[in-house]
C-alpha cells in the first residue's frame, strides 16, 4: 500500500508512467466512465425519482395561478437545471457523450468528407449532420416521452450534442493543422542541417565526379562511366530535395530509377539473387515530397540480397492519374552474409513524413511474413 501510494505520489512516475498510459487510451477510459453515469443517471430517474412524476410535477407547477408566463423559458430552465442536478450524474453524463459524439463526428465524418471530399463532400456533410439531428432529436423525444415536451429536455440535449461536435471538430482540426505545420518546419529545419553538416560542396563534388566521368569514357570503362553519371544525378537530387518540399514527379522517377541501377551494379550476377523492378510514369504534370520511398528500396537492398541464398527484390513504383501506387517485396536474409547491415530510423522517419505530407491522402501497409517484407502504398498526391 505504502508503495502504491509513493508511486502515486512521485512526480516521474505522473510523467512517464501515468500520464502517457492516460494518452493513449483516454477514449477507452471517458467510454467506460460515461457508461457508469449514464446506468446511475438511468437508474435515479427510473427508480428513486421516476421522470414522469417530475413531468407531472412541473404541468401542475405551471397551470399555477402564481406562474408568471412571461418567465416561464426561465422557470422552466431553474426547474430543469435544479432536477437533473439532483441526480448527480446527469452532468457526467453529458459531457461524457458529448465528448465521444464528437470524436466519432471528428474521425469519421468531419475528417473524411469535409475536410478530404472539397465541395461535394462539405454537402454531404451538412447533410449527414442534419440528418443525424433530427435523428437524435426524435430518439430523444421517443425516450423521454411526448409528455416530456414542455420540458425541453430532448432539445437541450440535441443541441449540445450536435453544437460540441461542430465545434470540437473545428478547433481539433486547426489544432491538428497548426502541429502539423510545426513539424513539417522542423523536419525541414533537420534536414536542411544534416546535409549541411554532411555536404563538403556539391559543385566541387559535381565537378569531381564529372572529372571522372570524362576519364572513363577516354580509357573506355563505359559501365564506370555510366555508374559515375548515376551517382552525379543521385547527388544533385539529394541536394535539391532538401531545400524543396515537393518537386515534379519525373525527376523523382529518374531518381529511382539512376539510385536502383546504382545499387545494382554492386550486386553479382547469379541465378540465387532475382530482381525485378517496374517503374511507369504516365507523364502528367504532378509533384511528390522527394525523396519519400527510397529508404524502403534501401532497405530491400540492405536485407535482401544474399551472395549464398536464394533471395530476391520486387519493385513496382507506377504514378497514374496523379496517383502514387508502390510496392517493394523482399526475401529477409538474416545470416552473417549479407551486403549490409542497418536501422528502422529510415522507416519510420517516412512513415511519419507520410502523415505529415499527405494526412488522409495515403495509406501505407507494411508485413514482414514466412521471411519476406512487403510494402505497399497509395498517395493521392493531388
Amino acid at each position: 500500500m505504502n508503495f502504491l501510494f509513493g508511486n502515486l505520489l512521485d512526480k516521474a512516475y505522473w510523467k512517464e508512467v501515468l500520464i502517457p498510459f492516460f494518452k493513449r487510451h483516454w477514449l477507452i477510459i471517458l467510454s467506460i466512465l460515461t457508461a457508469l453515469s449514464i446506468a446511475h443517471t438511468l437508474w435515479y430517474f427510473t427508480y428513486k425519482q421516476p421522470f414522469s412524476e417530475l413531468i407531472d410535477t412541473f404541468l401542475k407547477f405551471k397551470q399555477n395561478k402564481n406562474y408568471n408566463k412571461n418567465y416561464s423559458s426561465w422557470y422552466q430552465l431553474g426547474y430543469l437545471g435544479a432536477t437533473l442536478i439532483r441526480s448527480q450524474s446527469f452532468l457526467f453524463s453529458l459531457i461524457g457523450s458529448s465528448i465521444l459524439i464528437a470524436e466519432f463526428n471528428y474521425q469519421f465524418l468531419f475528417k473524411n468528407l469535409f475536410v478530404d471530399e472539397g465541395r461535394k463532400g462539405k454537402f454531404f456533410y451538412f447533410v449527414v449532420l442534419i440528418f443525424f439531428y433530427f435523428f437524435i432529436f426524435i430518439v430523444l423525444l421517443s425516450s423521454f416521452g411526448v409528455k416530456s415536451e414542455p420540458l425541453g429536455l430532448h432539445s437541450f440535449i440535441t443541441n449540445v450534442w450536435i453544437g460540441f461536435s461542430v465545434i470540437y471538430s473545428v478547433i481539433q482540426y486547426v489544432s491538428e493543422s497548426h502541429k502539423r505545420i510545426r513539424e513539417l518546419a522542423i523536419q525541414k529545419t533537420k534536414v536542411e542541417l544534416s546535409a549541411l553538416k554532411a555536404q563538403i560542396n556539391p559543385h566541387f563534388l559535381f565537378n569531381v565526379l564529372n572529372n571522372l566521368y570524362g576519364t572513363a569514357i577516354v580509357e573506355e570503362s563505359p559501365k564506370t562511366a555510366e555508374g559515375i553519371q548515376q551517382l552525379s544525378s543521385i547527388m544533385r537530387h539529394v541536394v535539391e530535395g532538401t531545400k524543396n518540399e515537393r518537386i515534379t514527379a519525373d525527376k523523382e522517377v529518374q531518381f529511382l530509377y539512376d539510385f536502383i541501377e546504382l545499387n545494382k551494379m554492386r550486386i553479382p550476377k547469379r541465378e540465387n539473387i532475382k530482381i525485378k523492378i517496374d517503374i511507369d510514369f504516365d507523364e502528367q504534370p504532378t509533384q511528390i515530397a522527394p525523396l519519400l520511398v527510397i529508404p524502403y528500396i534501401e532497405n530491400a537492398f540492405k536485407f535482401g540480397i544474399s551472395i549464398n541464398q536464394e533471395s530476391f527484390i520486387d519493385i513496382s513504383f507506377k504514378i497514374e492519374n496523379q496517383q502514387l501506387h508502390f510496392s517493394c517485396r523482399n526475401s529477409i536474409i538474416k545470416q552473417v552474409d549479407k551486403l549490409e547491415i542497418g536501422t528502422s530510423t529510415g522507416l519510420e522517419n517516412t512513415r511519419r513524413r507520410l502523415i505529415l505530407n499527405y494526412p488522409q491522402r495515403h495509406h501505407l501497409k507494411i508485413s514482414n511474413d514466412n521471411n519476406v517484407f512487403e510494402v505497399v502504398l497509395d498517395v493521392n498526391l493531388i
